[in-house]
Order: structure tokens, then sequence, then C-alpha cells
């Protein structure tokens, strides 16, 4: 089954750009997820434990968006792939760009705060032949997934779009040591822990993963959360936002370590409750 969804994402690759053959691709993953309705019921009760108030047919429309812009992301990475400095003209616009720039001139270390939001693989691509052009290098963490097929696939493309790759089990040392020496490192923190940090998100307590707090403890790099939002197929803005507030040093390990995650959360929810349709509900972010 996986060498066969390989064999037609590799299809839809040679098939998808920007166009037409766009639209094709993007309403087949979208007719299908619509058909499908894969994690309804995780979606809904998420958005009702974040918009307790919300009526249900905002949240069905906002399940639609979702949907909507899932296939976009898929169609938009496929399409990529023909020409990855496609990724300069599809990002139209950069608010506060001046914050990358001054780490990238001063050849800072940063670990980059951000999100299952808008196309993130596209945030990645955009930001790693970006940074390339001025000698630094974009790393991120990658989890090796069940199926193998699937899993060299994603590393291919990602790879295609001149992101260096990390295994997540490198040692929290190590991480701290490439940043010391300058490495940019990017992270999506947005899903539940299983080392349990349990701090507010949304409104509601939540476990989280520690990794982002821990790389800058021991680094001293600025953490510096980063989205991208789709205005249309093909058409993005990016948005660099203030590094997190860190706490005073005086503090204890663990005491400081739950100020920053719960920093990191606070940056997170900014984007979010912007654009709620924008972010991968499906996941079970809040865990009994």
């Amino acid at each position: 089954m996986s060498k066969a969804a390989v064999r037609a994402l590799r299809m839809f690759e040679c098939f998808s750009s920007t166009g037409l053959r766009g639209k094709i691709t993007a309403s087949f993953f979208s007719g299908m997820l619509k058909l499908i309705h894969p994690r309804a019921k995780v979606i809904d009760d998420n958005l009702k434990l974040a918009y307790p108030h919300s009526p249900e047919q905002w949240r069905k429309d906002i399940r639609g968006q979702v949907y909507e812009n899932i296939a976009w992301t898929v169609t938009e990475l496929l399409a990529l792939q023909r020409d990855p400095e496609q990724a300069f003209k599809w990002v139209k616009k950069v608010h506060n760009m001046e914050l990358a720039e001054e780490l990238l001139h001063d050849r800072h270390g940063v670990i980059f705060l951000s999100g299952h939001f808008g196309n993130w693989e596209l945030l990645a691509g955009w930001y790693a032949q970006y940074a390339l052009k001025h000698g630094h290098k974009l790393h991120i963490v990658t989890q090796e997934m069940h199926d193998q097929d699937i899993s060299r696939y994603i590393e291919r493309i990602r790879r295609n779009v001149k992101i260096e790759l990390i295994p997540k089990e490198t040692s929290v040392q190590k991480f701290a040591r490439l940043l010391k020496d300058g490495a940019h490192i990017a992270l999506l923190n947005d899903i539940a822990g299983v080392r349990e940090v349990t701090v507010p998100f949304m409104g509601h307590d939540a476990t989280n993963m520690p990794g982002p707090a821990v790389m800058a403890m021991l680094s001293g790099v600025p953490i510096v959360p980063v989205c991208i939002y789709r205005d249309a197929p093909f058409e993005h803005e990016v948005e660099f936002f203030e590094p997190v507030k860190m706490p005073d040093k005086s503090m204890n390990h663990n005491d400081r370590m739950r100020e920053i995650v719960s920093e990191c959360n606070k940056a997170l929810e900014v984007f979010i409750r912007k654009r709620p349709e924008l972010w991968f509900w499906l996941h079970k972010r809040w865990r009994p």
C-alpha cells in the first residue's frame, strides 16, 4: 500500500504545477479529504475546547477549510519539486524580516519556533534556500515514520529544497553544540509531548515537548517564532516575531523550563488565533 501511495505522489509530482494543473491536483486531494473526513471528531472536539462558545456551523466550516489547506499544502509541495526556487515567488511578503537578517549577518545560532500551520513545509523550504544564500543551513528535526517508503519520500523532497535533516534521537548536547556554532534549527512544537511539561495551551492544560526550552537554556540562543499565512494558492506571507522572553537565570531549572515552554505556547497561540483555519486541528493536542 505504501509503495502504491509513493508512486501516486510521484505521478502527482510530475503533473502538479501552478495554474490549472495545480487546481486539478488540489481538487483531487480536497475531494478525498472531504469524502473521508479524517479525524472529523477530533477536529470538532479540539475546536470546542479552544472556542467553547463557537456554533456548530462555524466548526464545520473551519473543518472544511482545514482540509482545503492540507490539500493545497500537498499540491504546492509537490509542485515545488520541479523548481525549489519557486518558493521565492510564492512568498509574496515577509513581515519583520530584519529579525532573521540580523541573525544571518551576525552568524548567530537560532531556534525557529513554529507549528503545523499554513504550508509549514514551504516555510522551511523558502527559509532554507534564503539562508543558504547567506552561508547558513536550516536544520529540522525529523522522526522516522513507521512506513519507510513514505519516510524516504518525504526525506527526499525536503532535501531537494535544501533542508538539512537531524534525527530526533540526536542528543540535546549535540543540538546545543550546533546552535552555539551558529546553526539555525526549526522546530514544530505544537503537538502533545511525551516527556510531560504541563502548561496551558489555547486556554487548557496540555502536555508539551520541552525541546526548544532545553536547547535554548543549554546554548543561550534565542527562540524566534515564525509562521506562514496562506493568502491564496501559491501566494503566502511569512511573519517573524520577537524572540520568546527568557526568564531570569536565578530560577531553578524546572521552573525556568516551564516558563519558557509557557511563553512558546503563547507565541504559537498568536498566529493560530489569527487564522484558525490554517492550523492542523487533526492532532489530539489535549489528552486526558
